[in-house]
């Protein structure tokens, strides 16, 4: 439970914090008026520890630090194993089984949540809401009331349904990467996120029930079962500092004044239903043990569990730490941080008693040319990695397996090695697509041709490219299906921009001048089915193209919709055309689009041939007179009928006849 349990009449005053005063009898480093030395923020390697003296030190230090510069907190940002499983309609798409997320549409069977954009034009004034619509027993679609935030300033970040409670994820303020540090100690800004709880147990009158506000930012959130997990950052408003200090007049001023406030107001707080409480004691939180007492990072980062059926019983965990990735499974939670640009580390939590366990490192960075979170994997204990180096040219890709010993994550292999040299990937190509699917790990990289490689995990002491497979075009997203196959989904590239025989060259006073080749040009969305059963004969079984066409699910996996019953599959993703289509070099599959649309597939896993099925495109004509980004659309299958949100509203549709559509509702 919380460390510190005093309620405080008022939250603003929590955040003035110079006004607390109450000294910490840290002060040992000012000597002769002269203002310390402090080293800027940086990543460290090795373990966390609790050590009261050393927390303070080194926080109130990183405040201190932030004071005299405009530092660059660049520390480096948001599976595993799939979700595969017979459901009755199709739920969010998630990186790791059995762990829900946050999005902006969930559906139990009967009714459909929806979080409303606001609206703020000359002819409409709507703030962000949840729309609610009944699925009636004649399949016809009803609006029921919608359910209203506290705050009508607040944006949705997401929702969470589980069972008859809603949860709404709510924030005035941008989200921010876990590396980004919004706030200098000396703005005295009240940033903050809300999260609400509702009972739905009777759709038409929704009640809200509770009401968390935290201070901070929202970095990512995660729910298993009843349980949800929060993760937050936060840097103290102190009053009275200097920004950017300068001369030793001003950063002994501005050290002195850190020093000088209570540990306990420098400590983010959670407001529940108008009761104010810190969520962590300072000498609670974790810092790195090879911190020097010169160190220092005013960044805390803060994981809370909280049970929705009761939001009062909660627990946290907090440490000051650079972090830009959260990684979750079923059993441990995992914060990544950069060091230096040139390894990363991470830091586990146990989801059991939320206690900090280990931290390790690896070299290489995750990157952002591919979803970083595909790159990180917990099965069995161990912990898969792949990171790319980019302090070597041309850049270095690696899969790095550690294991729990003590409290470090220590190596216990990598690949390629001495033994496997091969590498993952040729020289120039960047990672596209990750996916780790039991013991197997599959990575494709791309510069002008598609390689997937398959790499064997049966033994993670001793990892091993097991096969590949060269195709045009590349995957920005790899879905497992049942029965060895896996669907791949990204880009087509014209078959004429590949050079005929690798490299081009230029003669020139008789020496060869190797020339870097010309870059390709993507030229439709590409769906591809791949059999993967051998891993030394992988094969492209068919694939369909949408020439000048993209789909969200490139960059965001919540936009595709699965529904498996027994090895059949159907798929549906939102779909948009850039332009007029072109004429695509390919034998593969061609289908033309609209403007935009839902894709509609079917596979059976189970044939002998297994082939893409295109049945065709729900088409959504938005009255809106401005432009919406497809990247926020959502489908919904169930049964013979498929429900597409695009913006505020829904289509439907039948499975087997798409283009009869009826709405927008």
């Amino acid at each position: 439970m919380y460390g510190n349990k005093a309620a405080m009449s008022s939250l603003f005053a929590a955040l003035l914090l110079g006004a607390c005063g109450g000294g910490s009898g840290t002060d040992t480093k000012v000597t002769e008026n002269k203002p310390p030395e402090v080293n800027q923020p940086s990543g460290f390697v090795g373990a966390l520890v609790q050590d009261s003296g050393k927390t303070e030190r080194y926080i109130k230090n990183g405040i201190y630090a932030a004071s005299l510069s405009e530092s660059d907190y660049t520390a480096g940002g948001d599976v595993a194993s799939p979700s595969i499983g017979s459901s009755p309609y199709s739920t969010t798409n998630t990186v790791e089984s059995g762990v829900d997320e946050a999005d902006r549409i969930k559906y139990d069977g009967e009714t459909f949540y929806l979080a409303n954009y606001p609206i703020w034009s000359s002819a409409n004034q709507s703030p962000a809401d949840i729309r609610v619509i009944q699925r009636n027993q004649d399949d016809t679609l009803t609006s029921l009331p919608n359910i209203p935030l506290a705050q009508e300033s607040d944006d949705i970040i997401g929702i969470y349904l589980h069972q008859k409670r809603l949860v709404a994820i709510s924030s005035t303020m941008p989200v921010y990467p876990i590396d980004f540090i919004s706030i200098a100690p000396w703005e005295p800004v009240e940033q903050k996120f809300s999260v609400q709880f509702f009972n739905v147990s009777d759709p038409h009158n929704a009640l809200a029930e509770n009401l968390l506000t935290f201070d901070g930012s929202l970095l990512s959130t995660r729910r298993i079962d009843n349980q949800l997990y929060v993760a937050s950052s936060y840097v103290p408003y102190i009053d009275g500092l200097q920004p950017y200090a300068a001369t030793d007049e001003e950063k002994l001023a501005n050290y002195q004044n850190v020093i000088g406030v209570s540990s306990d107001d420098v400590m983010p707080r959670v407001d529940i239903n108008g009761q104010s409480m810190a969520m962590n004691l300072m000498a609670e939180c974790y810092v790195p043990e090879a911190a020097t007492e010169d160190d220092g990072f005013a960044q805390i980062l803060t994981v809370t569990r909280i049970n929705i059926d009761d939001p009062t019983d909660q627990q946290s965990i907090c440490m000051s730490v650079q972090a830009y990735m959260l990684y979750m499974s079923e059993q441990s939670m995992y914060l990544a941080s950069s060091i230096e640009g040139q390894q990363t580390a991470f830091h586990k939590i146990s989801l059991e008693n939320m206690s900090y366990q280990a931290s390790g490192a690896v070299d290489g960075v995750l990157s952002w040319r591919s979803d970083p979170l595909f790159k990180v994997d917990e099965s069995d204990g161990y912990l898969r990695v792949v990171t790319t180096d980019n302090s070597v040219s041309p850049a270095v890709h690696q899969l790095t397996v550690l294991a729990q010993s003590g409290n470090e994550l220590t190596t216990i292999a990598s690949l390629p090695n001495e033994n496997q040299p091969q590498a993952i990937g040729k020289p120039g190509e960047d990672i596209y697509a990750v996916r780790f699917i039991d013991e197997q790990a599959y990575i494709v990289t791309f510069e002008r041709i598609d390689p997937l490689y398959i790499i064997d995990l049966s033994d993670n002491s001793a990892p091993f490219i097991a096969g590949s497979l060269e195709i045009p075009g590349f995957s920005s997203y790899l879905h497992p299906l049942k029965n060895g196959l896996l669907l791949g989904v990204g880009q087509q590239v014209q078959l004429d921009d590949l050079p005929s025989n690798g490299d081009a060259t230029l003669v020139e006073n008789s020496a060869q001048v190797m020339l870097s080749p010309p870059p390709v040009e993507p030229n439709g969305m590409k769906v591809s089915l791949f059999d993967i059963r051998d891993a030394a004969n992988l094969i492209e079984l068919t694939s369909i193209i949408a020439a000048d066409a993209f789909t969200p699910v490139e960059f965001n996996y919540k936009a595709l919709s699965v529904l498996e019953a027994d090895g059949f599959y159907r798929f549906a993703f939102p779909v948009e055309k850039l332009k007029s289509s072109t004429d695509v070099s390919s034998n593969d599959n061609v289908v033309d689009v609209p403007q935009n649309s839902l894709m509609l597939f079917a596979v059976e896993t189970k044939d002998v041939s297994p082939e893409l099925e295109w049945l065709g495109n729900v088409k959504a004509d938005n009255d809106s007179a401005e432009y919406i980004f497809s990247g926020e659309d959502r489908s919904v299958i169930q049964g013979e009928y498929v429900y597409y949100f695009r913006g505020n509203q829904v289509w439907q549709a039948l499975w087997a006849n798409p283009s009869a559509v009826s709405g927008p509702f």
